[in-house]
């Protein structure tokens, strides 16, 4: 039988990206080893902090490694940043109760992350060759999963009011030259709040959740 519940997490205070990272696994180990059929969802923000996928290239840290937290973790994709103001998501999905297809998720999560801009008046699209999804000539959001026997972790971040400064300290996604923007300079009066609320919605609409509170 189909299991579509999942438990989902919506802090308003700053997490740790390790607190949560531990919580990922745990829930991901869950469901590979058979011990709950319960997904996961995490939408919150973290301390400052920069993240390296797997086989990622360490010279796009523009800086000592020992200056910052730097995590170095199983997920695809190169160096990101991540801080408050900057709305991110987990998700600890069992693909086998939707698509054992990782192009046709990564594409499900461009949708979600489209939909939330384009209900904010932002335009927004993809790039040929490139994940994520952009505003011109300018990242907004990053996209970076994992995926174990078909249960994924990790997920999407969007850059809502956060320091895009910090963004100087890294290749962003390893390319080169690759500008980075937030929502709110495109639409001056957003609360993550609200934004949060509608990522929800839209993750509820594509995956037909049924959201539980642990």
């Amino acid at each position: 039988m189909i299991n579509r519940t999942s438990i989902i997490k919506q802090p308003d205070k700053i997490s740790f990206f390790n607190d949560v990272y531990k919580l990922q696994k745990k829930y991901q180990d869950s469901l590979i080893s058979g011990k709950s059929n319960m997904n996961f969802i995490w939408l919150g923000e973290h301390q400052l902090c920069y993240t390296v996928g797997r086989g990622s290239n360490m010279s796009n840290l523009l800086f000592s490694a020992d200056k910052q937290e730097v995590f170095k973790i199983d997920r695809g994709g190169e160096v990101t940043c991540h801080m408050p103001g900057q709305l991110v998501t987990y998700l600890v999905l069992d693909l086998s109760n939707f698509n054992k297809d990782l192009n046709w998720y990564l594409r499900k999560i461009e949708k979600i992350i489209i939909k939330t801009l384009r209900s904010f008046n932002i335009d927004c699209s993809i790039k040929d060759g490139f994940t994520g999804v952009w505003i011109g000539e300018k990242k907004i959001a990053s996209i970076g999963i994992g995926c174990k026997r078909w249960v994924t972790i990790h997920g999407f971040s969007i850059n809502v009011n956060c320091k895009l400064e910090n963004f100087n300290k890294i290749v962003p996604c390893g390319i080169e030259g690759c500008q980075m923007t937030n929502m709110s300079d495109h639409n001056k009066n957003l609360d993550i709040k609200e934004v949060k609320k509608i990522v929800k919605k839209i993750i509820h609409e594509e995956f037909n959740f049924n959201f539980v509170s642990e």
